[in-house]
This record gives structure tokens, sequence and C-alpha cells, in this order.
């Protein structure tokens, strides 16, 4: 009995060995042929997944302070993000203030702070103030407005979200706006319509004086709650910030919602309510609640009115994984609901100005288009200052003045919103390493002009030429790499792409 066991150990010992032999083979040659052997995409439109809205950033912060940027360089800075000439962005995100800066802001010289239109000293104890108007002064944050109006001249914009952190100061239980102690929420239940006329009036001003200007079909969006999930209070707060549990934030939507379609069916706007700007969508990040927070939402009637869920990609960063697991969540469990990713930054100091940088911010862009399904993307400053990784462009300022700086990122971003434009539908594109093994990637869009927009990154140290499947008679082709930006050529098209190391490549197929 014992040398039959030792027999069968010994077989079962071989065996393994010629597996894992079998394994080491494939893997090995698997890798030689990747890195130096043929590879091919091949895109199929017939297999189609969602609808591009588009490309965006956010306004907060630094637009208070432009207006000591000379005129040129207030204009060179809107061009590089809203022109032709620049990034072309479609979204401007647009933050509605809880008026911080009246009550001492968040230190000396931050900018974290914000402006409120509402005259603070027409609240003598009743909320109905804030309908009226007549109790707002729309002078009180013009160097943004202003800002403002110069993006939209680009005409380039279709989409414009105003968001909030903080419900208006006067509306909060401690009066500031973060709370009194971390995980406080601190909106007061009895200011619930308060809030939501506040956003109408201030939209409706930003709508009807500056949005109609230049295009009146532009689509409004209000979105009242910024990650409502975080601690947003106590001692360490430096910015404005307002934590919601979920029953309160369901709550509140409730009567945001009501609120908001009473004032489109009497004043014949079509403003749409944004939710819920998750702060994290990590299904296995237990303090972000997703779970929870949608479980609470998709109780109410309002919710089926709802098309989209606005989510940021804070931790998940360039993750598959995460970005896998909230599709599939989304999938199984809200099917009818599409996703943005509303907000991004790499939340590091120390600004990477190499393609390093660029490389990874290229990736999180594409998983998210390409995992997560998300029909928009947004950036989180458009312009920032300082030594953080939170700006599409930098404001410097240096003995000799002021310069506008913009880096790997910025050309990056570039590479999908200048081409990538609203109404494309993201298509199959399947790369044959499928393992990943030679850092490349891609994905692939049909755009409503009929041409097909291949987006290609390669974060190796090797060039690549990959063949290519399609009948297209001519490719632009578009370049940002280590010694490039926005580089472009034309050719036509024999079959086969190239690109350069650590790059990211747009190539326009026709």
């Amino acid at each position: 009995m014992r040398e039959k066991t030792k027999n069968n150990i010994f077989i079962s010992l071989i065996a393994l060995a010629v597996v894992v032999v079998s394994l080491a083979l494939f893997f090995g040659a698997y890798t030689l042929c990747m890195f130096f052997g043929d590879t091919s995409i091949t895109l199929d439109s017939s297999k189609t997944y969602q609808t591009i809205q588009g490309f965006g950033a956010s306004s907060a912060w630094i637009y208070q302070d432009m207006d000591n940027l000379e005129p040129e360089l207030q204009d060179e800075a809107m061009e590089l993000l809203y022109g032709d000439s620049g990034l072309m962005l479609n979204t401007f995100r647009y933050n509605i203030g809880g008026g911080s800066n009246e009550i001492g802001g968040y230190g000396e010289g931050s900018l974290n702070g914000t402006n409120s239109y509402f005259i603070a000293d027409r609240f003598t104890g009743d909320y109905l103030v804030f309908a009226d108007k007549n109790n707002y002064d729309f002078t009180k944050n013009a160097v943004v407005d202003d800002m403002f109006e110069q993006a939209l001249a680009k005409g380039n914009i279709t989409h414009v979200v105003f968001f909030a952190n903080s419900p208006h100061y006067l509306m909060t239980k401690n009066g500031k706006t973060h709370g009194a102690v971390e995980y406080d929420n601190n909106l007061k239940e009895e200011a619930y319509g308060a809030f939501a006329d506040y956003l109408l009036v201030c939209t409706d001003y930003l709508y009807s004086e500056i949005i109609c200007k230049y295009d009146p079909d532009i689509k409004v969006y209000i979105s009242p709650v910024n990650e409502p999930q975080w601690k947003w209070g106590g001692e360490s707060a430096s910015q404005e910030g307002c934590h919601y549990d979920p029953e309160p934030l369901g709550k509140f939507y409730d009567v945001f919602f009501d609120k908001l379609t009473a004032h489109n069916e009497q004043n014949g706007t079509d403003y749409i309510m944004d939710i819920f700007e998750c702060g994290k969508y990590q299904m296995v990040f237990s303090s972000a609640k997703v779970k929870e927070y949608m479980k609470e939402l998709s109780q109410y009637d309002w919710f089926e009115d709802i098309d989209n869920i606005s989510v940021h990609s804070y931790g998940s960063d360039n993750k598959k994984t995460d970005k896998n697991m909230f599709a599939d969540y989304m999938q199984s469990k809200f099917p009818d609901k599409t996703v943005s990713v509303s907000e991004y930054c790499v939340l590091e100091f120390g600004v990477v100005k190499t393609m390093d940088m660029g490389i990874y911010n290229a990736q999180t862009i594409l998983r998210d288009l390409k995992y997560l399904n998300a029909v928009s993307w947004s950036w989180w400053l458009s312009v920032s200052q300082g030594d953080y990784e939170d700006g599409l462009i930098y404001w410097n300022k240096t003995d000799g003045g002021n310069e506008i700086n913009k880096y790997k990122r910025y050309y990056v971003m570039g590479q999908f919103s200048r081409y990538v434009t609203e109404g494309s539908v993201r298509i199959e594109a399947d790369y044959s390493d499928f393992l990943g093994f030679n850092g490349t990637e891609c994905v692939a869009f049909s755009r409503p002009d009929g041409a097909t927009v291949l987006i290609v990154i390669n974060d190796s140290s090797l060039s690549r030429e990959i063949n290519l499947s399609g009948d297209f008679s001519e490719v632009t082709k578009v370049v940002t790499d280590e010694n490039s930006n926005w580089e472009q050529s034309q050719s036509g098209f024999d079959g086969k792409i190239s690109v350069s190391p650590m790059s990211v490549t747009t190539f326009v197929l026709r």
C-alpha cells in the first residue's frame, strides 16, 4: 500500500512538472511572440457600446483669481482648453459656491473658498428669501463669469454642469461650508428646499444671461451634491464639502427633483438633475458605500427618470479590475443607467511633466471608456497653480510675470478630446496581445462624420508595428510621446499602423 502511494505521488509530481513546464513554454513563447512577432488589432463596427457625450474639466477655485492674469493670457488659457487649437473640451463644469469667502474662507491666500451671489443680510431666518432673485447680487462672481463667457465664445461647449460642493453656509447646521465634525450631515433638513431654490436661481441667471448669448440649446445639468461619502468636516477641513448619509441624501434629492421638475414646467427650461458624484466607485472600498447609496436612491420614484450616474475615478486610476467590477454591478442592477466620470486627478504633490505621467493618465481615460463604459470624462481642475497634480494647464507666477504652462498630461487628454467627438460610438477593438504582455492597448470609436478613430497606448520602450483590419483608404496619425506633441501625418492605408515607444497615438481612419 505504501509503495502504491509513493507511485501515485511520483506520478502526480511528474504531471505537475509537465504542466508547469508547458505553461512556462507557452508564456515564454507568447511573450517572445508579443515582443518580436506580428500583433494585430481587429475592429468590429457591428459590435457597439456607449455613445460618447464628450470631455470636460472644472472651473473651480483658480478662476476666481484670473482677473490678475493679463487679458491675452486669459484668452490663451481658454483657447488651450476650449478652443479649436486646444483641447476642444465640450463640457464646462461650473462650481456654484457656498459663500465660504464671506466667512473667512480656507486660509490666507487659499482659493479653495468661493463667493456666493446671495446677499447674506437678506436672510433673517426665513428660507423663502433664497427663491427670490432680487436677493442676489449677480456681480459678486464676475471674474469667474467672465472666464465662463470666454470659454463659451470658443464655440465648442455643448454641456454645462453646475455643481456644488456645499450648500450655502446660511443653510448648514454650523454656519460653515464644512461640518463641525467629520461625517456630519451638515445641511439642515428644513433648508432642503432653500438649497434647491438657491441652485435654481443661480442656474437661471447663468443660463439666461450668459449661456443664451452663445447657444440656448446647450444642455444644462445641476449637480447639487459632490462626493457625499467623505467626512467633509472637523478642524482639518480645507475646502467646501458636505457629507450626506444615504438616507438624508435620498430625502434631499427627492425635494430637489420636485423643485427642479416644477421649475422646468413653469419656466420652459430643461435642466437635468445630475447624481451622485460618487467620490470613489471601487466596490471593494468599504467606506465609499457605493451599494448602500445606490440602493437608497433607487427606492425613489424619481430615480426612474435619471439616465446617468456620475462617478469620480479617484483611487481607481488605471486599475482595470475596479472598472470592470463597477461596470458589472451597474449592468446587473441598473442596466438602464449610463455612467459618467465627472472628476479625476492624480492627488499627488509634485507635478510630473514627463511622458510617464502622460501614459498613466491616458490609461486612466482609456480604461474608463473601455471597461467602465463611461459616456463622458472630465478632469478636475482645468486651470491650476502650484505643485500639485490636479490641473490640465498651470498658471505659474514667476519673477518675470505670469505664464501658462502645459505638460504631457494636457497633450494626452487632447489625443481623446480632439478626435472622439460628441455622438461617437465605441466599437469593438480586439488587440491580439490579450494578456497585455507587451504594454499596448487600444480603444476605437465610430464618429458621426463616418470616420473611425482608434487610440493606441504603448507604454513599452519598443516601437510596435501592428496589423489593422478594416476597409480604409487613408489615415491621419496624431502622436504624443516624449519628443512630440500632437505630431500629425497623413498617408494611405496599407493594413498596418505603427506606434512609437512610450506614446499615445490617435488614428483617424477613412
